[in-house]
């Protein structure tokens, strides 16, 4: 079967109805390999948190070899849904694939009294209809529900001497990919969001577990909740996707443990959403979606 078809079937993979937002993920034709010097993966957004391409993102890609040699990537094919790429694997060891310099669209908010509330573009106005006189009448008496604070503004209703931020919104989509024996993994650059494997990704079996911590700027992100979601083909319509969460410890580490085999995305979002909004929003957010296999 060739790399281009194989692609296209992983991308035929049923959707999970997750309520969860967007994720960025990067999916190779194959995760261990013995022949061939070309591999082909794809990238893409998957709003359900799953591995079906839902949104495309402008992103080049960086491929560290087993030596530590990074190359650049560009994509070959860049869809209305999702990129296709390839590499070369003409050395024995493990290749890391990242995303690099892709970035969502920028939020931007605003201090009103006291809280910083995202702003959004001026909607069109269009006048409210009146109820017909009858449904007026039928209409049950509802008593009036206890104003909320506003978490959101117009941008023409900023005032102009407000206090406004820009919020960089990062996406990272990572995985390995290892032709013959597992070499070790690259070292971590400590610049941005990061996470550093304990576990060697191409040693992964059913019934142990993938160990992990995660890192920004070098420093271990503590109480940072991970999602994993398990692939599935269209011939096991039930199987279960959803993996129960994993937060890290103290150390930034956490364990996620694999009772299947299967292909995994493991995602998180930093920082987390912040209910409080009389606090000042980080100046950068990063999402992020890593893809493992495990084996029988």
């Amino acid at each position: 079967m060739n790399n281009w078809l194989k692609i296209a079937l992983l991308t035929s993979l049923p959707v999970l109805g997750h309520a969860h937002s967007m994720s960025p993920f990067l999916l190779p034709e194959v995760f261990d390999t013995n022949a061939g010097q070309n591999i082909s993966f794809q990238s893409a957004i998957t709003i359900e948190k799953f591995f079906i391409p839902g949104i495309n993102f402008k992103t080049t890609y960086v491929v560290t070899e087993p030596d530590g040699q990074q190359k650049p990537v560009e994509a070959a094919a860049s869809l209305k849904r999702f990129n296709i790429a390839e590499m070369e694997t003409t050395k024995e060891g493990t290749y890391h694939i990242r995303t690099k310099d892709a970035v969502g669209n920028a939020g931007k908010y605003a201090l009103v009294d006291g809280r910083w509330l995202r702003v959004r573009a001026v909607r069109p106005q269009t006048a409210p209809q009146a109820p017909r006189p009858a449904e007026a009448a039928k209409a049950p008496a509802q008593a009036a529900a206890p104003a909320q604070p506003p978490r959101m503004i117009a941008a023409d209703q900023v005032p102009a001497n407000a206090q406004t931020l820009e919020v960089a919104n990062h996406l990272i989509a990572e995985t390995y990919v290892t032709k013959g024996k597992p070499t070790a993994l690259p070292k971590l650059t400590n610049k941005g969001f990061e996470v550093k494997l304990l576990t060697h990704p191409s040693e992964l079996y059913e019934g142990e577990s993938l160990k992990l911590q995660v890192l920004v700027d070098g420093k271990p992100v503590p109480n940072l909740e991970l999602d994993v979601f398990k692939g599935a083909s269209s011939y096991e319509p039930n199987e279960k996707r959803e993996m129960p969460h994993v937060t890290t410890n103290a150390k930034g580490e956490a364990e996620i443990k694999f009772s299947d085999d299967g292909i995994y995305l493991i995602t998180a979002s930093y920082p987390e959403a912040n209910p409080d909004n009389t606090k000042k929003p980080a100046a950068a957010n990063f999402t992020y979606g890593l893809t493992v296999q495990v084996n029988e």
